[in-house]
């Protein structure tokens, strides 16, 4: 008999709408769903999330094998981690590094550390595995459902699209920035999609800036901004419409410390993607057919356009290695290093 492996899930942004929330529910949900682990061997996983402490819907703590940490400073701070820690029943932890602030004042006294990159931190702690941000992978549209799809939310059919995805504010997207940039040189016959969902802060009036953006170059036919939150099917069905995506954000060149969750997602679209050259995108940007463009938001979109005119939109990426299915075996395999090691 398969023995059951019980995960605690952290999340610290439970119920909002958020990049940490999305991560969570997605590992929680393909963790639950495994049935072969690296070695095509059965398995047995039940995993849940919680926000602060570990407890069921009646109030009664979680019985668990191992806690898997979603670090990010603002939100999983070292001072909540400590008091997890503080307990007479102590079980292994594990961190999934988002953001690094901070994150070195813990090195000594957890057991694992998942990082999305090698060139995430500076200074790595003593165990640690590199997994990389795994990507929404689905079977490709056919072209009668891309067109009916097309239609229901209002892309032409007539135009090549030009898109990109993700919340449309927050962590330094900074959209109405490459949105000017690529509206004032868009073509008659291109479009751009934005398939940006509204942050749990709202959008910092950014829909309505970049349309007013569009409105004054005379490109207002030429652009939609989509800002329902979808489900992961959908999401990646919109992605499936453009004919290439890009990926920019406010992240210095130099800065490390993050990898793009929407970046790995647009890779898992089977469609041609460019990303600004900075840490954020380092590990997307360098696979195979991913193009990168440089840093600066007015080179940027000039290196988007050229490409999206020049380069074989066709030639794409194979992305199943990346995806939710392919990567969570990884973490399942660090998770049972660290509980029996414990």
């Amino acid at each position: 008999m398969v023995k059951e492996i019980r995960v605690v899930i952290q999340n610290g942004e439970l119920g909002q709408r958020g990049g940490i929330n999305t991560y969570s529910m997605r590992l929680c949900k393909y963790l639950n769903e495994m049935k072969k682990d690296l070695n095509n061997k059965p398995v047995d996983v039940k995993a849940s999330m919680f926000i602060s402490k570990p407890v069921d819907e009646d109030g009664e703590e979680i019985d668990y094998d191992i806690m898997s940490l979603q670090y990010e400073p603002a939100i999983c701070t070292p001072d909540l981690i400590r008091k997890l820690m503080n307990k007479e029943d102590f079980k292994p932890m594990a961190i999934t590094v988002h953001h690094t602030r901070q994150l070195e004042s813990l090195y000594n006294v957890i057991e694992g550390f998942i990082f999305h990159s090698k060139d995430q931190s500076e200074k790595m702690p003593y165990d640690y595995k590199v997994i990389p941000h795994p990507a929404l992978v689905y079977p490709e549209l056919s072209k009668d459902e891309i067109i009916k799809r097309k239609k229901k939310i209002g892309l032409p059919l007539d135009k090549k699209i030009l898109g990109t995805a993700g919340f449309i504010w927050g962590s330094g997207k900074m959209l109405p920035i490459t949105a000017k940039e690529i509206l004032k040189n868009l073509n008659d016959d291109e479009f751009l999609f934005l398939c940006t969902s509204m942050w749990k802060g709202g959008d910092n009036g950014h829909k309505k800036e970049i349309y007013n953006i569009a409105k004054k170059l005379g490109k207002e036919k030429q652009i939609l901004i989509y800002t329902k939150f979808l489900d992961d099917k959908s999401l990646n069905a919109n992605l499936q419409l453009c004919d290439m995506l890009y990926a920019w954000c406010g992240v210095g060149p130099n800065e490390k410390g993050s990898q793009s969750g929407i970046a790995a997602d647009m890779y898992g679209s089977r469609r041609k993607l460019i990303v600004k050259e900075c840490g954020h995108y380092s590990f997307i940007g360098g696979q195979d057919k991913v193009l990168v463009g440089r840093p600066d938001p007015k080179e940027f979109a000039e290196d988007v356009l050229k490409a999206f005119r020049n380069e074989d939109l066709k030639d794409v990426q194979k992305p199943e290695w990346l995806s939710w299915q392919e990567q969570i075996k990884h973490y399942f395999d660090y998770f049972k290093e660290i509980i029996e090691e414990d």
